[in-house]
This record gives C-alpha cells, sequence and structure tokens, in this order.
C-alpha cells in the first residue's frame, strides 16, 4: 500500500515487460515463438528488460545549449570567460584580503588573496576560486586533497542516420499503451491536448554501463526524421572510434534486435564521447578545499576568501551542478543555510585522499568487468547471485 501511494505521490507508473517492449518499440514475442535460429535469438532478446518504469515529469534538455546559455547570461552580467586557459598552480599569497570597498577608499588595486598561474604563465588574482574541473587531474601545484579523489571514466554516444518509419521510438506510443493497458493514471488522451502529443520516451537502463537512447528529429531538415541518439559504454582508458563504434552498434543491436537485419544499412553519422569523474562513492564531491586556509580562519563570509570545488558529478551534472553552484554561492556570502547544507557535503561525501593511484584506473575497470560479465550472464538467463551496488 505504501508503494502505491508513493507511486501516486511522484506520478511513476510501473510497466511489465511488454509495456516496455511496446514503449521502446522493441519487438514482442511470444514464449512459443518460431523454432528458428533467429526467431530463438530474439526470444531470449525479449528477456532484456524484465520491467520497467515511466516517469511523466521527466524533461529533456540540450546541454550543449544550457552551457551555452548560462555562458551568455554570465557574461551579461560582466563575467568574463577565459577558454583554453590551462591552470598550471594556485598559490596563496601572503598579504590579507582586502575588500574592493577600502582598497578603492585607499587608491589600492585589488589584488585577491589567491593567484591562479595559467600555464602560459599570466596570472589571475583573486579572492575566491572554484574547481570544477570534472575528469581532468590535477597537479600538487593545484590541489592535493582533490588530485586523487576521482577516476576518469569515458562514455560514448552516436547519432545514428535518419530512420524515418524505421525509428522504433515514436511519437504518442506512451499514451497508446498506457490506455490500453488500463493503467494511464491521470492522464486523459481524450480531452487533454497536452497528453495526446506526448513525445516518444527517452530511454535508458540499468546495466552497469548502462545504455541511453533518445529519438532526435532534426527540425532544420526535411530529411532529419526519426535520428536515434544512443549513448553506453563505461571504460577507464580511452579506445580507438572505430572499436567504439563496433560496440556502440552492437549494444544498439542488442536494444533493437529489428535493426540488427540492417545493421550495415544503419550508419553511424557522428560519434562522440568524453570523461566522467567519479568518486569511490559516485557521489559529487562539494565543499572548501581547507588547505588553503589561513591558521586563523573563522568564518568563510565575502571578505574571508577561500578555495572551493565541485567535481565527481558522475555523468549526472545538469541538476547537480546547479544545486553545488547555488551551495557554494551560500557559502562564499556567508549565508548560514547554505553553509550548514555545505558541511552536510563534506561531513558525508568527502574527496578520498587515496583511491587507489597508480592502479585505480586498473582496479575501476576490473570492477567494471566483472559487473557487466555479471549483466551478461542474467541476460542469458544464468542464475547469479546479486552483486552490491557500485550507485
Amino acid at each position: 500500500e505504501d508503494e502505491e501511494e508513493e507511486e501516486e505521490e511522484d506520478g511513476c507508473q510501473m510497466l511489465t515487460w511488454k509495456e516496455v517492449n511496446k514503449i521502446m518499440g522493441r519487438p514482442t514475442i511470444s514464449s512459443s515463438s518460431s523454432s528458428s535460429s533467429r526467431g530463438s535469438s530474439d526470444n531470449d532478446n525479449r528477456n532484456l528488460y524484465k520491467w520497467g518504469e515511466y516517469d511523466p515529469s521527466c524533461a529533456g534538455v540540450n546541454p550543449l545549449a544550457l552551457t551555452n546559455g548560462l555562458a551568455d547570461a554570465a557574461e551579461r552580467w560582466g563575467v568574463r570567460i577565459y577558454e583554453h586557459a590551462r591552470v598550471a598552480k594556485l598559490e596563496k599569497q601572503q598579504q590579507t584580503p582586502t575588500s574592493p570597498q577600502r582598497q578603492q577608499c585607499a587608491g589600492e588595486p585589488p589584488l585577491g588573496k589567491y593567484a591562479i598561474v595559467i600555464d602560459d604563465g599570466r596570472t589571475v588574482r583573486c579572492d575566491q576560486v572554484v574547481l570544477c574541473t570534472g575528469a581532468e587531474q590535477l597537479s600538487d601545484d593545484v590541489s592535493r586533497r582533490l588530485k586523487h579523489s576521482t577516476v576518469p571514466v569515458y562514455t560514448w554516444m552516436a547519432a545514428t542516420e535518419p530512420l524515418g518509419e524505421r525509428c522504433p521510438l515514436k511519437d504518442g506510443v506512451v499514451d497508446r499503451v498506457l490506455s490500453s493497458s488500463g493503467s494511464n493514471g491521470s492522464a486523459n488522451t481524450n480531452d487533454d491536448n497536452d497528453v495526446i502529443g506526448r513525445p516518444a520516451p527517452m530511454c535508458g537502463d540499468d546495466h552497469i554501463s548502462l545504455n541511453y537512447w533518445r529519438r532526435n528529429d532534426d527540425i532544420n531538415e526535411g530529411r532529419g526524421k526519426g535520428r536515434i541518439l544512443f549513448g553506453s559504454l563505461a571504460d577507464t582508458y580511452p579506445f580507438p572510434e572505430w572499436m567504439v563504434s563496433l560496440r556502440l552498434r552492437s549494444a544498439l543491436a542488442e536494444v533493437y534486435p529489428q535493426l540488427s537485419q540492417h545493421t550495415d544499412d544503419v550508419r553511424f553519422d557522428n560519434v562522440w564521447g568524453g570523461k566522467l569523474a567519479f568518486a569511490l562513492n559516485a557521489m559529487p564531491l562539494v565543499g572548501r578545499d581547507s588547505d588553503y586556509d589561513d591558521d586563523h580562519h573563522a568564518g568563510n563570509g565575502v571578505d574571508g576568501g577561500g578555495v572551493w570545488y565541485a567535481t565527481g558529478f558522475a555523468g549526472h551534472g545538469i541538476v547537480p551542478t546547479a544545486l553545488a553552484g547555488s551551495l557554494l554561492a551560500d557559502a562564499m556570502l556567508g549565508n548560514e543555510h547554505g553553509e550548514r547544507r555545505l558541511r552536510l557535503f563534506q561531513t558525508y561525501f568527502p574527496p578520498a585522499s587515496w583511491n587507489g593511484y597508480p592502479f585505480s584506473r586498473l582496479g575501476t575497470g576490473t570492477v567494471l568487468l566483472v559487473y557487466n560479465a555479471w549483466d551478461w550472464m542474467d541476460k542469458k538467463g544464468v542464475p547469479m547471485p546479486p552483486l552490491p551496488k557500485l550507485w
């Protein structure tokens, strides 16, 4: 009963494997399907997803457009952004920081408590520093605390050619499936135009190297209908693009076996990837680097200055990074509520002092390999004992 109440409150709906396959556009094959080798393979693939959950409150966002929009808004407020400026060293200056008002009265130029030295020798002086470098490893000259606190994990995406009617993800399919099964909840597919026009769903699974994908219709191209943006894989070392493309194609064919009949025809128009920063507990690292604090440091405040960090978002950067920015801004301004929330992060999710370096990548890769093997055997129907959840 409690689970039903919770499901009603957040709007999520549990789905059977048949509903999952129909919504995702996967073939639904009965257990008494044909005895041909192809049919047998598809029948086994039917068990790839045993149940699912539909969340109508989710929304998609273009991360690049969001980033550019935030940068444009910041620049309109006077922020100066220096791209491709690699930091070589972070130094704490000897003098006590002075507020801009006092410096102006005294006729002194604003210097700042910290000096950020760029690799070309130029220097930026400031009182507040935020280290948010993602999976890029920092040197001892920047932050000993964060140097080995995360492990880089590479993930990849591919954009298929426009598939047109062959695209498995269809607009309106969610409403048709849920209404036909009688589990449409509060959705009114007859009177509510907003619900009737629900677009094709964004999908993802819970494999350790999870697959995630959605339909993308390029409104600027008349022929750009039905493209699939498909992401997968988790590696601690980079691989050549041809190998990544081959593995992504294999993962796509596993999810959509009907497309594997046209493997040579389904072309990848683009393949790209990047590094994600994973902490040992797979939780974001947000806080203050006390290595740069004065011995007499007694508070944050505007005039106190400080070095802060926000990293280790493990691929979930859209929402947590906005939260981290709010927390750090409140703490810099001396907001008591913000400082209290920041202390919770620092207390329960501190940066690890050692993550196994120099064997951290190898160790993490081995763990991922074991979990991927577990997933593979489970998909083949081999009964496996559950492994501890990594995240």
